[in-house]
């Protein structure tokens, strides 16, 4: 009788608790990637067999990978460069990725997490806890990469496997399913043992924005029509003809308060241009203060008239400016009683196009 009821328990234990996650070890063969824009070789290097991958992407063919463990050992050369991995990769032009410059060893960006949009890596706009870390790298050796994925979060542990790397609080491309592999960008890197985990997560909850305002906030905008930036050059003053080129969806901020531009369109040479518009009802004439950040380019106009115009792109201000995005610059708005409407003009040039703004204190005013 006991051995049956301990057959019994067995039986349901097997149908009630899913199988255990397996481990699934990648040979480095480079029949089992596909390559976008260059061919892995195989080849030794310090004892190990491993893919050489001088240019390019290759993506492992075989795994759907939403929530897992991707583990990898990896080297590259002591030279400027972006190698890393991509993971949640929907397609082509959409995933998570994460990467190191070795050309900045041991300063605070050194190593990168970045969610990519429309094919545009969002860089600039994520920095500093969460995105990016210092860390003194080792040159033509190879480093254990692992990266623990679960729900809207990740860690990534760089050789230290107790002690996350960066600890992403949110994958912005959301919790989705899709594949992974290996970017060099502008470096050979070479990749060994490679093995993933998949497991199976629950479905888990969205990060919460604050309501539009709060603490000053600007958390939700009207997001125009791509365009072209020449539009707005030596346009002091919106024309009505210029006005009705756009048409406009309402869209919600992350919860940093940063707009992702390149979540809604596509940058090219001619469509590199996207108006985020704000409408402010104010109680009174007033000036009203407003932090704001931005990247690359803006031309701000309030009630049709140009009041600022702007340039945060890579190295515009020193040699070893980024281009970050943050509450930077300041403006006055000389409000007046009634509705204002209120043009951000953002351009790209690449790394991160987007937009925030902060109200100094919101006495006064609606955000409509």
């Amino acid at each position: 009788m006991q051995k049956a009821y301990l057959l019994i328990t067995g039986f349901f234990l097997t149908i009630l608790c899913p199988a255990a996650a397996q481990t699934v070890n990648i040979p480095p063969d480079p029949e089992k990637w596909d390559t976008l824009g260059g061919q892995p070789v195989k080849e030794s290097y310090l004892g190990k067999e491993c893919l050489l991958l001088q240019k390019g992407v290759i993506i492992f063919k075989d795994s759907e990978l939403r929530d897992g463990i991707i583990e990898t050992d990896i080297s590259f050369p002591q030279q400027r460069g972006f190698p890393g991995i991509v993971f949640r990769m929907v397609d082509r032009a959409n995933s998570e990725y994460f990467y190191v410059r070795p050309h900045q060893s041991g300063n605070p960006d050194a190593t990168q997490y970045t969610p990519v949009f429309n094919g545009n890596a969002g860089w600039q706009l994520y920095h500093g806890e969460g995105f990016s870390k210092a860390i003194a790298f080792k040159f033509d050796q190879w480093h254990h990469l692992k990266i623990d994925i679960h729900g809207l979060q990740a860690e990534i542990y760089l050789d230290d496997l107790q002690t996350p790397l960066i600890r992403v609080a949110e994958l912005l491309n959301g919790w989705k399913t899709g594949k992974f592999g290996f970017v060099s960008e502008g470096l050979p890197l070479r990749i060994a043992n490679v093995q993933y985990t998949v497991k199976q997560g629950s479905a888990p909850a969205s990060i919460p924005v604050p309501a539009n305002g709060t603490g000053g906030v600007v958390t939700q905008w009207q997001v125009s029509n791509v365009a072209n930036r020449k539009m707005f050059e030596q346009l002091p003053q919106l024309t009505s003809g210029t006005k009705k080129k756009f048409t406009w969806s309402t869209q919600t901020s992350e919860a940093s308060g940063t707009i992702n531009l390149s979540r809604f369109v596509k940058l090219s040479d001619t469509t590199n241009a996207v108006v985020a518009k704000l409408t402010i009802e104010s109680s009174k004439e007033q000036m009203k203060e407003l932090s704001f950040g931005f990247s690359d380019f803006v031309t701000v106009y309030l009630n049709d008239k140009a009041l600022y115009s702007g340039s945060d792109n890579f190295m515009s201000r020193d040699y070893r400016f980024l281009g970050t995005i943050g509450y930077f610059d300041k403006l006055f708005l000389p409000l007046k009683k009634g509705l204002n409407e209120l043009w951000f003009v953002v351009s790209e040039n690449f790394g991160g196009w987007g937009v925030k703004a902060k109200f100094e204190d919101m006495d006064g005013i609606v955000l409509k």
